[in-house]
């Protein structure tokens, strides 16, 4: 059989399926889309379904698998499915939220944790467990939790932990087992196994080959819904869009397709200009819409303190709010398309396409991938506006069940040119989520400022500190492990890091929910050794045990002397979008000197409010730094910070930061350490 991960799709008419519980989970839609790739049909259910519903499925089912969650698996979450769930008597796996939910419906007691954990690490296993068949007994894993099993029940055992903490669980009669960590995402190098090994050993399923090209499925689809309308294509010139075109043109033919480009006054550097004359060279007739000066200027209506309540918002220019950011922008862009239909002839025959995928609708928390979800981000094709769309079914979205990496494989299916397909995706909003705007200081920073900054320095100076005695440094030892004692008093044998608490907020994934949190930087002495590996390590220690950080970065140019106590007002205008895209445009130039634009799935550049190094306090704060994002991930569910030496030559990242350093009015340039979780791929 051809891989089904990239061409290949369950047919819903497999005579056996596995039942998928969403609880909420931020990879509910993974763990779906992982059984498929197994060649095994999915149900997927909410928490809350009811016997009627189940008992429709029944005769089908072999498993039952429960997602993660933003909550905690208590008791009563464990009643809910005492006479559902638990009736069916099948096997049962559960994951993060649903490995808590096993655990306390056996007895177990499930709490908080010391630290919180939102990252890799490493666990042992009991390689006797069906579970681990064919693994070694040390295994890495992605972990998104700040709750835990503290008592074990009678009846469960424990099948795999980490530094004391229970990992995995197993009845000790029932084929039910229990994960704290994500089996489902890249990030557990050997997850696809252990869900091959539920599946298969555990739940009895053989391989099914009743499978249909997705391909096909996809131009089936857009002919069903469209019928004999005209489709109007929204082309940002990135893979989802330019195959979305492809598909439409393939489907319906040329002639019922208008594409249209839409320069936001967001672009990078002569994106439009490209955009256009690459897709014009596949045979696409696109009309370019200068709107600049319609986004900047752009409102929406707004929910206010999360109350039903909506209030106009302020011209986007004037918007600090990250989110409130991005719902202005996702829906000037449907009120442009709605503008352009209304002129078209026999209006009501046009229908509106995007090149939605998966992970926009699982981030944005649309009820098309969990009914449950938090949302971490909305995606500019997710907005209120088009929700409104989708629900009128004046939008066809034939790629929302797609990964990138699904996309980019069809993409060559369908011939397109390889610099199309290997692009490096560019958000639709633009570099507007890439400019941190900010007019002053949140409120919170100013009151605990020293307190967090204290425990930062703490756990930096940890070797030489950890014989005196305060209160901050016994709590910092409740939440210390000996595998991470032993690693920050191994700091003493590296150059000094000087850790400081940064004024500016970026969002987040940690536990299956949406963070807002601060950032911290690291620097050393001049002309000291980046030591990599050592940032790395201490990045995912300081988001564990520093609830309100989610994200770290190097900041070169030597230590910083003095804390940033102050920013520069900064908001969407031509100057911060221009300052951006030169500094944008020299970073992507150099990768591609150093021949090195494949080694990474994404390079997101981002503008800071922060002036460091201004000779007395009483300067103003006017320049602005960089924060470099290079970023390695297939599915951009999950992925990982860049490590310099490893997936990007040190020489590039030392020459990025020259280049950069020469743009006018920069500051300093950062570069993000930050993992997916806890961090974000963008940082709004």
């Amino acid at each position: 059989l051809y891989t089904i991960k990239f061409e290949m799709k369950m047919n819903n008419v497999s005579d056996v399926q596995i039942l998928i519980v969403d609880a909420g989970a931020q990879y509910g839609k993974v763990i779906n889309r992982r059984i498929e790739e197994l060649g095994i049909s999915t149900v997927f259910l909410p928490l809350n379904t009811d016997k009627e519903t189940l008992a429709k499925h029944a005769a089908t089912l072999r498993g039952v698998i429960i997602s993660g969650g933003p909550g905690v698996g208590s008791v009563e979450a464990a009643k809910q499915l005492e006479d559902t769930i638990f009736k069916l008597n099948l096997p049962i796996l559960g994951i993060c939220f649903g490995h808590q939910i096993i655990a306390s419906a056996f007895g177990s007691t499930v709490g908080t944790s010391n630290v919180r954990e939102d990252g890799v690490i490493g666990i042992r296993v009991d390689t006797t467990c069906p579970l681990f068949s064919g693994l070694r007994d040390e295994q890495e894993v992605l972990v998104t939790h700040g709750y835990g099993i503290t008592e074990l029940g009678p009846d469960l055992k424990i099948v795999a932990e980490a530094e004391d903490i229970i990992q995995g669980i197993q009845h000790i009669s029932k084929p039910i087992f229990g994960v704290q960590f994500h089996p489902e995402v890249d990030l557990t190098r050997k997850g696809r196994i252990i869900l091959r090994n539920f599946c298969y050993q555990i739940c009895g399923i053989s391989l099914k080959d009743i499978m249909v090209n997705r391909q096909a499925l996809c131009i089936e689809e857009i002919r069903s819904q469209v019928g004999d309308k005209m489709v109007l294509a929204l082309l940002s010139g990135g893979v989802d869009s330019t195959v979305l075109a492809a598909l439409l043109t393939k489907a319906i033919g040329p002639g019922r397709v208008l594409a249209v480009h839409i320069d936001t006054g967001l672009m990078r550097k002569n994106e439009s200009t490209l955009v256009v004359k690459a897709l014009k060279n596949l045979g696409l007739d696109v009309k370019r819409l200068n709107c600049e000066y319609r986004f900047l200027n752009g409102k929406t209506f707004i929910h206010l303190d999360g109350n039903k309540n909506t209030s106009l918002s302020e011209c986007l220019n004037q918007v600090v709010d990250p989110e409130h950011k991005r719902r202005i922008i996702g829906d000037v862009y449907i009120h442009i398309m709605k503008d352009l239909i209304s002129t078209m002839e026999s209006a009501d025959k046009v229908i509106l396409a995007q090149g939605t995928l998966a992970p926009d609708l699982i981030e944005s928390g649309s009820h098309l991938s969990s009914s449950m979800a938090d949302t971490i981000k909305t995606h500019h094709n997710d907005s209120p506006l088009a929700r409104e769309f989708r629900n009128e079914g004046r939008l066809i979205e034939p790629l929302q069940t797609f990964y990138k990496d699904e996309v980019r494989e069809l993409g060559r299916e369908l011939n397109l040119p390889a610099e199309l397909v290997n692009r490096h995706p560019f958000p639709g909003p633009g570099l507007g989520p890439r400019i941190i705007c900010q007019q002053d200081l949140f409120s919170w920073y100013l009151e605990n400022y020293n307190d967090f900054n204290n425990k930062l320095n703490l756990i930096c100076s940890y070797h030489r500190l950890r014989t005196t005695q305060s209160q901050m440094l016994n709590s910092l030892e409740a939440q210390l492990s000996d595998a991470k004692r032993e690693f920050l008093i191994s700091l003493k044998d590296h150059p000094k890091i000087y850790p400081v608490l940064l004024p500016v907020r970026t969002v987040g994934v940690q536990g299956d929910g949406r963070s807002y949190s601060f950032a911290a930087g690291f620097s050393t002495d001049t002309g000291a050794k980046v030591n990599w590996p050592v940032l790395f390590q201490l990045t995912k220690l300081v988001t564990m045990l520093c609830p309100n950080v989610n994200r770290c970065c190097y900041i070169f140019g030597g230590m910083v002397e003095a804390p940033v106590r102050d920013i520069t007002p900064t908001l969407l205008s031509p100057g911060s979008v221009s300052k951006l895209r030169e500094a944008d445009a020299v970073v992507m130039e150099t990768l591609r000197q150093h021949d090195a634009v494949k080694s990474v799935s994404q390079m997101p550049v981002v503008l800071l409010p922060l002036h460091f190094d201004r000779p007395t306090r009483h300067e103003p704060s006017t320049k602005h730094s960089v924060v470099l994002r290079p970023f390695v991930t297939q599915d951009f569910m999950t992925g990982q910070a860049a490590i310099p030496g490893v997936h990007l030559p040190e020489q590039c990242v030392n020459d990025i930061v020259s280049a950069v350093s020469g743009v006018i009015g920069v500051s300093r340039v950062l570069y993000d350490l930050t993992d997916k979780p806890p961090g974000t791929t963008e940082w709004e």
